[in-house]
């Protein structure tokens, strides 16, 4: 059995095997058994019974799937958690929605509920929330000031609420009639399973559990089996509770049955006794839905799918408090704006769709991972999560009879799937890069860059061809009337202060230096930046997005690994991330820049080559070709205008842009690869626009591209072309699985 230590910075392990259980069962016993069966009664009589125990046969096949993954990730964020090492990442942040919508959403279920019991029985309110929004306040508190507070007030109130239940079903049994039982036993199966479905959020207390596994003694013994107890103790005592209800044979059954229950068996003081007890069952179960949903916002902070300071640790508490509080927020104004069982369906919804997703996951995950160690195994595997899946899918399927907690439910979750993409979109390019921000040494500005709009970054490691380099930025820019900053980056080890003296970096000095030389030679004025931190492709990203560049220039030495960095650690890595065009340019030792070939694909990419190669080919003096093959044998004449016309197109905008007339070749060839080598003996440079992307995630420019370039015997330019809406896109549903 591995012995799992809490690392500085981390959650700490302070729960034990009572509280994990409490924690499942302070949140099952809570408004469901003082609220929902109520209301189940009324909708199906004596059959509540079994829409309850039909609720904890569904929640169970899912709580097997919840002890699987446990035993292989005992860590705080259950759900999520699994999605996220299973799936691709999209997927995995709408089941991490789902399950913080739905901890958040029950929570507010709880107070409602509690607010009701309060106006009943307690304090008519002016406010009918006012209870339920004080009470999230203190619990917010509790849970910011520390697990362990928060766990032993767990253990307490649920000790306490189980005895009150025992002496509330010990009083009421002696009424119970098997004749009422049998009178008042409906018949009506679809009934029966959609109160099935509104119930279900009664049993869904196993998840809490999960999801405190990071706050867990020995978490992979203690989780699976505080959730086959905390199931077991529940449903018994549900089945009692309706027993008894039913035996009190009241003229309505609502939200406050069962404290006018216990007034008619146990007497004015044992009903408030009661009453007492199911209002502290609610705040328990709220508690335990706020530690809950606060530790699943935590593992999607640190899984890059929330903002970084929403999992901000406690220093003196140790406790996740910035996503306590926003929690706590949410819960507020769920619990003030909807009603108590839209509440309860809204819950399902979400919940439901995330349980479907976790069953899934672990069938996709035993195939990913089939030799990974599993301490649990969930028993008659694959037939139990394809159960847990139908089972759930039918009762979800039940809530579409609730179209206004089902609709908010989907807006809910679209709404955070758009917020999700925008707030991707709006993060700076080196976010989640290791390393401090780097560190600027020295700045000098090009002598033209307050008058031009445009801005042309070019990171330099060596002098590697400097001469050819400079050449081509220099008429590249020129082309652009763009201005050109040459970054030199200096990297130190991660475990040294970025602290350096004004005599240090002489090589990088000289460098620079250089660089500002043949500029000169050509009449341009280069800026100069000298940068020094953790990580070169995190400084070259700082930079970029500091200095605003619109284009990255890149130089490539040419060698294509097999590795997963194709072209090289730095330039996949910069090209990856970028919010800029970026380009890599391979010169040739021989050829002078003259005569370019550009191969129009057509995309993106290939018609901002078109714009560059143009630039470049006007300001050079020299001559453009605009290459298009076509692998088909036999066109038919209406697609020979068409490819004609693409030729014609690509012309027209390099004319219209550049003020440049290229010329168009035209061939027929079964390889487009093989076509432009062949054409490509009569030019010294070759454009290639970048393709998309092929079916292997660290082919960055597309497969023909880093082909080509690895075969062309001439300068090799690649550009790649950045679309702030498919970057984005790109970003979220490229993210692998962690």
């Amino acid at each position: 059995m591995r012995k799992l230590t809490t690392e500085p910075g981390e959650l700490h392990r302070s729960m034990g095997f009572m509280t994990a259980l409490s924690i499942g069962v302070g949140t099952m016993i809570a408004a469901g058994i003082f609220t929902l069966s109520g209301l189940a009664i009324r909708n199906v009589g004596s059959s509540a019974i079994i829409s309850f125990i039909l609720a904890a046969i569904v929640s169970l096949f899912t709580a097997l799937a919840y002890c699987e993954f446990v035993s292989i990730y005992p860590k705080s964020g259950e759900g999520y958690l699994y999605a996220r090492k299973t799936f691709v990442a999209p997927l995995a942040y709408i089941v991490g929605v789902a399950l913080f919508l739905g901890y958040v959403s029950s929570c507010s279920f709880y107070l409602s509920s509690l607010s009701t019991y309060f106006q009943e029985f307690i304090w008519h309110a002016p406010f009918e929330k006012l209870a339920g929004v004080v009470f999230i306040i203190a619990l917010t508190l509790m849970n910011i000031k520390g697990t362990k507070e928060s766990g032993v007030f767990q253990v307490v109130v649920t000790i306490t609420k189980v005895v009150l239940l025992l002496w509330f079903v010990a009083g009421g049994l002696r009424f119970i009639l098997i004749e009422d039982l049998i009178d008042k036993f409906s018949s009506d199966l679809g009934q029966i399973v959609q109160t099935s479905t509104l119930v279900f959020i009664t049993f869904f207390g196993f998840s809490a559990i999960a999801a405190t596994a990071g706050e867990v003694k020995n978490p992979i013994k203690n989780i699976p089996k505080a959730i086959f107890w905390a199931v077991g103790i529940v449903s018994v005592l549900y089945v009692c509770v309706i027993f008894v209800l039913i035996a009190s044979d009241l003229t309505a059954y609502d939200e406050a049955s069962m404290g006018i229950a216990a007034k008619k068996f146990l007497g004015g003081i044992g009903g408030l006794v009661i009453v007492a007890g199911g209002i502290f069952s609610m705040i328990s179960a709220s508690n335990a839905s706020v530690m809950a949903g606060s530790r699943v916002a935590l593992a999607m902070s640190e899984l890059g799918h929330l903002p970084k300071s929403l999992g901000k640790i406690h220093k003196k508490f140790a406790t996740p408090w910035v996503s306590v509080i926003t929690i706590g927020v949410l819960i507020m104004l769920f619990t003030i704006f909807l009603p108590l069982e839209e509440l309860a369906h809204f819950a399902d919804t979400v919940l439901l769709f995330a349980l479907i997703m976790v069953n899934i996951a672990l069938i996709v995950h035993r195939r990913r991972f089939p030799n990974l160690p599993r301490p649990f195994k969930v028993p008659l595997y694959p037939v139990t999560p394809i159960v847990g899946i139908i089972a759930n899918l039918y009762l979800l399927i039940q809530v579409m009879n609730h179209p206004i907690p089902l609709s908010l439910a989907l807006f809910a979750l679209v709404f955070c799937a758009v917020g999700f993409l925008y707030w991707k979109g709006t993060l700076p390019d080196e976010e989640g890069l290791e390393g401090a921000p780097s560190k600027l040494v020295l700045e000098t500005y090009a002598a033209d860059e307050l008058q031009k709009s445009k801005k042309l970054m070019m990171p330099m490691a060596d002098d590697y061809m400097m001469p050819e380099v400079i050449n081509f930025a220099v008429n590249l820019a020129k082309g652009q009337d763009a201005s050109i900053t040459a970054l030199v980056v200096v990297e130190l080890p991660k475990s040294k202060p970025l602290k350096f003296d004004s005599k240090d970096f002489k090589k990088e000095k000289k460098l620079l230096a250089r660089i500002q030389s043949e500029g000169e030679k050509y009449g341009t004025s280069i800026g100069t930046s000298l940068r020094v931190g953790h990580n070169t492709v995190k400084t070259i990203l700082e930079s970029t997005r500091i200095s605003n560049a619109n284009l990255v220039l890149m130089t490539w030495e040419g060698k294509v690994r097999r590795s997963e960095n194709v072209i090289g650690s730095i330039i996949d890595s910069v090209a990856n991330k970028t919010k800029r065009d970026i380009m890599l340019f391979r010169p040739h030792p021989t050829k002078k820049i003259k005569n370019i070939l550009l191969p129009a694909g057509g995309g993106p990419h290939a018609q901002a080559a078109e714009i560059y190669a143009g630039g470049l080919a006007k300001t050079m003096k020299g001559s453009l070709t605009v290459l298009r093959v076509v692998t088909k044998a036999n066109l038919s004449e209406e697609e020979e205008l068409e490819v004609k016309a693409q030729l014609d197109n690509s012309k027209n905008r390099i004319k219209e842009k550049c003020g440049l007339n290229v010329k168009t070749k035209l061939i027929y060839h079964p390889r487009i690869e093989a076509a432009i080598k062949e054409a490509s003996s009569d030019y010294d440079t070759v454009f290639i626009g970048a393709t998309k992307k092929s079916m292997y995630h660290h082919v960055l420019f597309g497969t023909l591209p880093e082909t080509l370039a690895k075969e062309l015997d001439t300068n090799i330019v690649i550009v790649k072309y950045h679309s702030s809406v498919g970057a984005v896109w790109g970003k979220v549903f490229g993210e692998k699985s962690v």
